[in-house]
């Protein structure tokens, strides 16, 4: 088979580079306070655009209020965990 490993025993500067420029990108980008104030407006956004459904759906509501209560995070915990 021709199918290279998943890791190589060599350094790939392109996407080490891509993987750290990116970041520091998107955090002057939100440091700028224009940016900021654009990253504001687009959580914002979408915040209300993933939410909206909420406040015409009483059944959707409920079961979001009960999937976020702590018992079910324990419980998907607990199924993580393997137990």
């Amino acid at each position: 088979m021709n199918n290279p490993g998943l890791f190589q025993a060599r350094w790939n500067l392109r996407r080490l580079a891509l993987c750290n420029s990116v970041p520091l990108a998107v955090l002057a980008f939100w440091l700028w306070p224009t940016g900021q104030m654009l990253c504001v407006i687009f959580d914002e956004w979408l915040f209300h655009l993933l939410n909206a459904p909420l406040a015409s759906n009483p059944i959707w509501l409920r079961i979001w209020a009960i999937a976020s209560l702590r018992p079910f995070d324990v419980g998907s915990f607990a199924d993580e965990c393997g137990a």
